[in-house]
């Protein structure tokens, strides 16, 4: 979102210059916002936007107490003496404060597996999943709905979603990311319903909101002209709001839900000797019997969504809350910083003869 406000400022001020050539310094000045604004954009956009939920949905909230597990390259604690983390079952009966209940808790756990680059983690696989997904989905979506295009797309790529997903969630690993892809089949046979399911809300998120837009003819960029800023009008604040308010529904009660589902489905495919960075309940309230005793080895999208509890729900709730609180507070930083450097620069500009 704060993106498009960017967008926005950025093109109405090029389209106030008009005539003007921008001045030397001007390049300068962009280059410093983009190198100072690009690793907030990249923590707002994939930590916490991605990892620290996909950490939230999987955390157990009523785990055994914990024992601190060695996660670090050189083999030092991960936290504290005391810190609770991984998925092995502690010894002394009391219950820790979940890793997940505040984004303070969470980034301090991730800083301290490895630093810095554990808030990325994950970071190569998801731009591999961006690029392949987008390869599939532009060839499809020449012959099919994007509906139906978006859906297909993912199940192409169920491997690479399941890796991604066991990147995230567990302990740092010496082996790249496509070495950790899980069987094909396996994977296609546990996630292709929750895949489904996550990626037509997606997509009907997405393009529900612009038909209800299109509905109440409400001026909207036209995709043909990208450089053509509509024209405002006084109807078009009260359509704004319903067009939101709808996205907003459409995604906490459609795309929220569906991602837990196929999150933990998912990390239900998680190998037994890789162990997690946050308490994991691996039988999901026993409802999972490992595939060497004749059971299905994943959890089935029913059982996914019963144990995922009223107090995990509230937990997710307030993280994704506070998740764009921060993506607002980034916008509006971008916005106060950009429109004084536009100004600046167009008083510096001169007319072209």
């Amino acid at each position: 979102m704060y993106r498009d406000i960017a967008h926005a400022v950025y093109k109405r001020g090029e389209s106030s210059m008009g005539n003007y050539e921008m001045p030397a310094w001007g390049w300068g000045i962009f280059l410093l916002d983009f190198l100072l604004f690009l690793p907030l954009i990249l923590f707002v956009n994939y930590t916490l936007q991605h990892v620290f939920p996909t950490l939230a949905i999987v955390e157990d909230p009523s785990p055994p107490a914990y024992e601190p597990v060695s996660l670090n390259e050189d083999n030092q604690s991960l936290a504290e003496e005391n810190a609770p983390l991984a998925d092995e079952a502690g010894r002394n009966g009391s219950q820790a404060r979940l890793i997940t209940s505040s984004l303070r808790s969470t980034y301090r756990t991730l800083k301290a597996i490895s630093g810095l680059r554990s808030l990325f983690r994950g970071l190569a696989c998801y731009l591999a999943l961006g690029v392949a997904t987008s390869f599939i989905f532009s060839i499809l979506a020449t012959f099919i709905p994007s509906l139906i295009a978006g859906p297909l797309s993912a199940l192409a790529l169920v491997q690479l979603y399941t890796a991604w997903t066991h990147i995230v969630i567990s302990a740092p690993s010496s082996k790249h990311f496509w070495k950790r892809l899980p069987p094909f089949k396996k994977a296609f046979q546990a996630t292709a319903l929750p895949i489904v399911m996550y990626f037509f809300s997606l997509e009907l998120s997405s393009v529900v909101p612009k038909w209800v837009a299109w509905a109440l003819s409400m001026n909207m960029p036209d995709p043909k002209t990208p450089n053509t800023i509509p024209q405002a009008d006084k109807n078009d604040v009260w359509k704004a709001v319903v067009v939101l308010v709808i996205a907003f529904v459409l995604h906490i009660f459609l795309v929220i839900p569906t991602q837990v589902i196929l999150t933990r489905v998912q990390a239900s495919l998680l190998p037994e000797d890789e162990d997690t960075i946050v308490p994991f309940d691996r039988s999901f309230q026993g409802k999972v019997e490992p595939a060497i005793v004749g059971g299905k080895g994943f959890v089935t999208v029913k059982d996914a969504w019963q144990s995922f509890s009223r107090a995990s729900w509230v937990r997710l709730v307030k993280l994704y809350v506070k998740v764009f609180a921060c993506a607002m507070a980034l916008a509006v930083a971008w916005v106060v910083v950009l429109v004084p450097e536009m100004l600046l620069i167009i008083s510096h500009s001169k007319k072209i003869e």
